[in-house]
């Protein structure tokens, strides 16, 4: 439709390589949108006819609730094949429409509206998730667990202060991800191909509906895709983040560590060894992290270089931010249910929790601040006592003969510091937390 008066028909095999028509489908409800912001904008500057106004704006909102005549047109993208559609419907008061505006600004504006709205869905997730570790935080303040570094067991904490960390993690996510959404969240609407428009627009009028502010420069406006790759990025990480609980998920629950039963409906069988259990969302959480990179990698390499302006290449990398949005909106909603349903071994945790030395760097500083003896000697000391120890017990025994420090869990835990695994230091993080979700969920909205 569009270039016929200049080029004339396209090759059916140059259309479909061009085309964007299946992508769009993701757009269809924000095109649409958009095109009746703009129709009214027209209408409140009186530079449409009412009544045609309302012709064109009940055929959208037809096409709005029954989009797929889009998809049986040829048509480069969903805007041409909006345009053909009223056309066939209205005939020339279709061309009403297009005045003061461009696929260029209106591409853009679909795609903030669109990524907006997912990042929303992501954040109400996130606020569900954390409002589910914090209630299993509130469980588990007193169950003991070692905490790990390069996956050896290293000092004493518990299951409550583990999940804190998820927690505190996934705030981090949130006010990054705000942060995003903000971004996302202006209107371009009446910035035109790249330079503006001769027809007279009230721009932060016209994106008002839709939208809490307004892209002001014109080129910015349709040649970016910034808030796209803002967006990707910070989901691609929160993705990693998620990767690695899962991770420790697949490990906790595999019967040499047993530390957690995951809920059934999350686990997979052989189809030989009649006796697994096999972590299988977790396992695809896990993969989720690489995929997300990978959609970022193609996305921001498609964006690189690409001068300013409008370019065609920036189609190509909207299939790679939707996988993103959509891919790490469903990972988050499998984690919640994951974690609100799996049941932790309590026995497992404080087994490990007592046959590993992790009170070594407990008993080094208590000797160390008892008798201002450098730290650094202490250690050395300690670790000869652990090399020439045949058993954890009988570490623990040499150190009381040697020190007269009885070795004990429940004082190791015990830290002074803010964010340790404390119970008290636990519980009042978790009153911090409380605060913290409740501020953060008036701000999702």
């Amino acid at each position: 439709m569009y270039r016929e008066a200049l080029l004339g028909g396209i090759d059916h095999k140059a259309l479909s390589y061009i085309s964007s028509m299946e992508e769009d489908r993701e757009l269809v409800g924000e095109v649409i949108e958009a095109l009746l912001a703009h129709l009214e904008e027209l209408k409140e500057a009186g530079l449409i006819d009412e009544e045609k106004a309302d012709a064109i704006a009940s055929e959208l909102k037809n096409i709005l609730e029954n989009p797929s005549p889009l998809f049986e047109v040829d048509a480069e993208d969903v805007h041409e094949a909006v345009e053909i559609i009223l056309r066939q419907r209205l005939g020339p008061i279709e061309g009403h429409l297009p005045l003061g505006k461009s696929r260029n600004d209106h591409v853009a504006a679909a795609l903030r509206l669109k990524t907006k709205r997912l990042l929303t869905e992501q954040l109400r997730e996130i606020i569900k998730l954390r409002f589910v570790l914090l209630e299993r935080a509130e469980s588990y303040v007193n169950v003991p667990m070692p905490a790990f570094t390069h996956l050896q067991p290293a000092q004493p904490s518990t299951f409550a202060h583990y999940i804190l960390a998820i927690e505190e993690g996934l705030a981090d996510y949130t006010r990054a991800l705000l942060t995003a959404r903000e971004i996302a969240d202006r209107s371009p609407l009446g910035a035109g191909a790249v330079g503006g428009t001769s027809v007279p627009l009230h721009r932060e009028r016209l994106g008002r509906s839709l939208f809490s502010d307004t892209v002001v420069n014109t080129i910015y406006s349709t040649s970016s895709r910034d808030f796209l790759a803002v967006a990707c990025s910070i989901d691609a990480s929160l993705s990693v983040f998620i990767s690695r609980i899962a991770e420790d998920f697949v490990v906790f629950s595999t019967p040499n560590f047993d530390y957690l039963e995951l809920p059934s409906e999350h686990l997979a069988t052989s189809s030989m060894m009649p006796q697994k259990r096999n972590p299988a969302t977790m396992e695809v959480a896990r993969a989720w992290g690489g995929e997300a990179i990978g959609h970022l990698t193609a996305l921001l390499t498609i964006l690189k270089g690409l001068p300013t302006g409008y370019n065609l290449d920036m189609q190509e990398a909207n299939k790679h931010a939707f996988a993103i949005l959509k891919g790490t909106l469903e990972t988050l909603a499998i984690l919640r249910d994951a974690l609100s349903k799996a049941k932790p071994k309590e026995d497992s945790m404080l087994r490990d929790s007592t046959v590993f030395p992790i009170m070594a760097t407990d008993i080094a500083e208590r000797v160390s601040l008892s008798t201002g003896r450098p730290y650094r000697e202490v250690y050395s000391e300690i670790a000869g006592i652990i090399g020439q120890s045949r058993s954890v017990e009988e570490f623990y025994k040499k150190v009381r003969e040697v020190y007269g420090i009885d070795a004990g869990l429940e004082g190791s835990l015990k830290k002074p510091v803010m964010g340790s695994p404390n119970p008290e230091k636990v519980l009042e993080a978790i009153g911090l937390a409380k605060k913290r979700l409740i501020e953060d969920s008036k701000v999702v909205g």
